[in-house]
């Protein structure tokens, strides 16, 4: 038993097969000392060790069998991702905003349209009424040249004028109740139309028991805008004649009733 550096030994029996090395006396000169003992040699980290152990030891993580690849699922996005779903909504807003336009320039052009037509037809009769009508007679009514008239248009078959309005037009007559809807007394195309008898009455009118004008009544207040207006008592009331003139015959009519009634 010794003692070394505050630590104990024990002494264990040597084997035979060292105790011929165990037997050589230490050379001169020099001392003996005892053993030191090694240090523990130090655990390498399986991540710093060596790549070189045989496969058959090699430890699972570092298997070179290649790994499958991951479904289709995971590695592509499928048909109906969040991103075009995204671009389609805001597509959505876009064409509404074009479609909101167009309408909005669709509606212009159509009032502009209707004030130019408004104008045109406008101008054409305050035209006719310059050339056509010479002036008044004692009772107030005008003096038609239909001699001249008929040079413009053949088919005028009297004038209507009603006081304190704004009705003062030349009446044509066709075999049809339509040309005129959307034609000008001076044949311009226009939807303020014309005057116009029933294609089944007899020319001039005022022969047959009952003689039947149409007339539109247009949002500038023009033709017969104001008989709607007539529906009113007090508007009805302050119509007290209407005339209407032939080439023969001036009529001096009293208004009746108003009857509004279907289309058809």
């Amino acid at each position: 038993m010794s003692d070394y550096q505050g630590k104990r030994f024990s002494a264990s029996r040597i084997p035979d097969s060292a105790k011929l090395g165990a037997a050589r006396a230490p050379q001169q000169g020099r001392t003996s000392s005892p053993q030191q003992p090694r240090a523990p040699r130090p655990v390498t980290p399986a991540k710093h060790r060596r790549q070189d152990t045989p496969a058959a030891y090699r430890p699972s993580s570092y298997s070179t069998a290649k790994k499958s690849p991951r479904s289709s699922a995971h590695t592509a996005p499928s048909s109906h991702t969040e991103p075009p779903r995204k671009k389609r909504r805001s597509v959505i807003p876009i064409l509404l905003i074009i479609i909101g336009i167009g309408l909005i320039v669709a509606a212009a052009a159509i009032f502009i349209n209707a004030q130019i037509g408004y104008k045109q037809a406008s101008e054409s009769y305050q035209k006719i009424e310059k050339q056509y009508v010479s002036d008044k007679d004692a009772s107030g009514v005008p003096i038609i040249d239909f001699n001249a008239l008929a040079q413009t248009n053949p088919e005028v078959v009297g004038w209507i004028y009603t006081p304190g309005t704004n009705i003062n037009y030349p009446v044509v007559q066709t075999n049809n109740n339509s040309k005129y809807l959307n034609t000008l007394f001076d044949g311009t195309a226009n939807a303020s139309g014309a005057i116009f008898l029933d294609s089944d009455d007899t020319a001039p009118g005022m022969v047959d028991q009952q003689t039947t004008i149409y007339g539109h009544h247009m949002n500038d207040g023009s033709m017969f805008n104001v008989i709607s207006d007539t529906t009113d008592q007090a508007t009805f009331d302050s119509m007290e004649y209407v005339y209407y003139i032939t080439r023969d015959a001036t009529y001096k009519l009293r208004p009746l009733a108003t009857k509004v009634v279907e289309d058809t």
